[in-house]
């Protein structure tokens, strides 16, 4: 033990005080005389030798408060040596890379290889000298530094230590090397060690620091597994459905193991709701396939999981993925005139472009449908209807605000059967804006037109897949005919697209739940050259897809645990939508990411499972608009070990240690540890006075 002021232990002599106070602090009794009274004379006894006792603990106390005060201002503290793991130099700046990647989550003799990770990083910031530089990396499939970053303050290193959590990503030994010596360098710091605690794999070797790897950065690998562990897993799922609806589905789910083996392992499949099955895998030479038919959900995307039993790495035992079903969107197409022949329909331009043919990746299902038919239908997401230059719709109009404010989608556009005064009247409630008149350009066709539209405004809606590529065939677009609009809009409503002279070429208005959208030019090539443009297939689509709020972009697809993926959103640039991990835990997805298709990039797969992209909903909790699975990836479940001798080549200088191998010189660190007493004397003495104080209270 050593003290910071040892002259401070001259202040022990006044140990002596409370005991001159206990000395001369009794009063002399008067001698009083009193008939014979045993009984007085016992209890007068009794009291005395308490009131002694009670006197010398009182003085015990007030002795060691003084001791305790003295010892304090003295400051001592403890010192001792201890072996802490190889390459530790308590003086010299230390980066600890911790390994957080999947394959850390195996069970070594102390539990998790992360855990003993851990323990071991905290022993060696314990055993650095004080105001040493130090920091923390830990990596997977890349290096992330711990805050503070590199400090000589160890106590928030051990704190962000603490709050670290071991990952599931690979293992990339270069990626945290080179940041390490990325952030030394950067600190102007030539000479530190780097000591990486890892389980003995990785995905690949280092590459290319033979010979640009400073001679002053001496790095301490550390297999702190020190054996290749028993693993199984499921490579992938394979998915086959039937060639009619209800067949079914068959799913073939292929397994390969570390141990070459003959083996049989049950193989089980979980589609939810429900439906599970179960099948023995045989492996033979490390590999083997199990199969299932079950039966398949009519619509949608149902999230399947493949599982194996638990092995040494649990954490790659199932294998997410998803199986479609019949995910189309109906389309309802109302033609106000049919035309002599197929090319003269009002629809016949809409319908090719949202469905060009059979084989086509276009998920959309155009019908064209008689106007009756849209009594039947109750509204709701998932249903849009497109009305095309219809001459009457006053049969429609109540049917078609019911339709709308429960939350369908109308795509109105007119025609030269339109006439303005009877809209206004029938559908003046749904109507974003009342009609005016027929409004002619250059000679009423679009060939000698000088009208086109306005560049929209590319960051909202339906507009955003232009926005890499595309704006500028809006202005080419020419237009012979148009039926004006009042400037005054409706409640709820606003113009989503001009012409090139002012006018509204697109407006919405929002009822109840849905959306009622008017084109006041024709969906055909009567008053405009549009559907002849580039940008009128898009256009549609994306208004088939914003109308109803179910058709999404493809998804379902299957990627490793770190990689980046592209969600949708929603059409609106008001309405969050956010992402559910497999844990519940949601996670929000930033708008300002979104690409010009519509689509946000989501970098938050760093766990294994199903992802749900969610929003929207009538209740305000969402809904699925998007599913797509994350797996461990396959480099990670392979465990590959580190060979030694290739290791010590490809970084100069390395030093490799292993658990249970017998120590060397380098391996064990004879390091000391001081520990200040200060604060344990500090709560001593504090509970050293309130004894104090409790005895003077009981004092008469």
């Amino acid at each position: 033990m050593s003290l910071a002021t040892p002259a401070m232990l001259l202040g022990l002599l006044l140990m002596g005080l409370p005991l001159a106070a206990h000395l001369t602090g009794y009063r002399e009794l008067r001698r009083v005389d009193f008939p014979t009274l045993r009984f007085l004379r016992a209890s007068q006894l009794k009291v005395r030798r308490r009131s002694r006792f009670e006197s010398l603990l009182l003085l015990l106390l007030r002795c060691l408060a003084v001791a305790a005060l003295v010892l304090l201002l003295a400051r001592p503290s403890l010192t001792w040596t201890a072996t802490s793991v190889g390459g530790l130099e308590p003086g010299t700046t230390t980066l600890v890379l911790i390994d957080r990647s999947g394959s850390m989550t195996v069970e070594a003799d102390d539990g998790a290889v992360f855990e003993v990770a851990r323990r071991e990083a905290h022993t060696l910031l314990d055993g650095l000298a004080p105001g040493t530089l130090a920091g923390l990396l830990l990596f997977d499939g890349s290096a992330q530094l711990l805050e503070p970053g590199l400090t000589a303050d160890h106590a928030p290193l051990h704190r962000a230590l603490d709050r670290a959590e071991v990952g599931a990503g690979s293992t990339d030994l270069e990626s945290v090397l080179r940041r390490g010596q990325q952030l030394l360098d950067d600190a102007g710091i030539a000479r530190a060690n780097l000591l990486v605690l890892s389980d003995g794999s990785a995905a690949s070797l280092p590459a290319g620091l033979r010979d640009r790897w400073p001679e002053g950065l001496v790095v301490h690998y550390h297999d702190l597994l020190g054996r290749r562990p028993a693993n199984r897993w499921v490579e992938d799922a394979a998915v086959s459905l039937g060639l009619q609806r209800g067949e079914g589905v068959r799913v073939r789910g292929r397994v390969l193991s570390l141990d070459g083996a003959r083996s049989t392992v049950p193989l089980g499949l979980d589609l939810g709701g429900g439906v599970r099955a179960s099948a023995d895998v045989v492996l033979e030479g490390g590999e083997g396939t199990g199969t299932f038919t079950v039966p398949m959900p009519p619509t949608g995307r149902a999230a399947a999981t493949v599982q194996l039993p638990p092995d040494d790495l649990p954490l790659d035992d199932a294998y997410p993925f998803t199986i479609s079903g019949d995910s189309e969107l109906d389309v309802l197409l109302v033609s106000g005139d049919g035309g002599q022949n197929p090319r003269d329909d009002e629809v016949y331009y809409l319908a090719r472009a949202l469905q060009p043919g059979p084989g086509t990746p276009s998920r959309v299902k155009p019908r064209i449908v008689a106007a009756e038919e849209l009594r039947t239908l109750q509204g709701g997401r998932g249903d849009a209807v497109f009305l095309a230059n219809i001459a009457d719709p006053a049969p429609l109009a109540e049917d078609l605000k019911r339709f709308v404010e429960a939350g369908g989608g109308v795509f109105l556009s007119v025609g030269n059967r339109v006439d303005p005064d009877r809209y206004n009247a029938v559908l003046g409630d749904l109507l974003p804006a009342r009609f005016t008149e027929v409004k002619t350009r250059g000679s009423g066709t679009f060939e000698q037109s000088p009208t086109g539209l306005s560049v929209p405004p590319l960051d909202q809606g339906e507009f955003q897949v232009f926005r890499t590529g595309g704006a500028a065939v809006f202005s080419r677009v020419r237009f012979g005919r148009l039926i004006g609009t009042e400037p005054r809009l409706q409640p709820d409503s606003r113009v989503l697209l001009r012409y090139t002279d002012g006018l509204p070429a697109l407006l919405e208005r929002r009822l109840g739940r849905g959306r009622f959208v008017v084109f006041t030019s024709s969906i055909d090539d009567d008053w405009t050259d549009f559907p002849l443009r580039s940008i009128y297939p898009s256009i549609v689509h994306q208004f088939a897809r914003g109308l109803s709020e179910t058709l999404v972009l493809a998804g379902g697809e299957v990627v490793d645990v770190g990689a980046s993926v592209s969600v949708p959103m929603p059409v609106s640039p008001d309405e969050a939508a956010w992402v559910v991990g497999p844990q519940g835990d949601e996670q929000p997805l930033d708008r300002g990411l979104v690409d010009g298709e519509g689509l946000a990039r989501f970098d938050g797969t760093d766990r294994p499972g199903h992802y749900r992209v969610v929003w929207g909903g009538a209740d305000g909790k969402g809904e699925v608009r998007s599913l797509f699975s994350v797996r461990v990836p396959a480099d990670e479940s392979a465990l590959r070990p580190l060979d030694r001798d290739a290791l010590l080549a490809a970084v100069p200088g390395l030093h490799y240690h292993r658990v249970g191998e017998k120590a060397s010189t380098e391996d064990a660190a004879e390091v000391v540890r001081t520990a200040a007493l200060t604060p344990w004397l500090a709560a001593l003495l504090t509970l050293l006075f309130l004894a104090e104080a409790a005895f003077v209270g009981r004092t008469p």
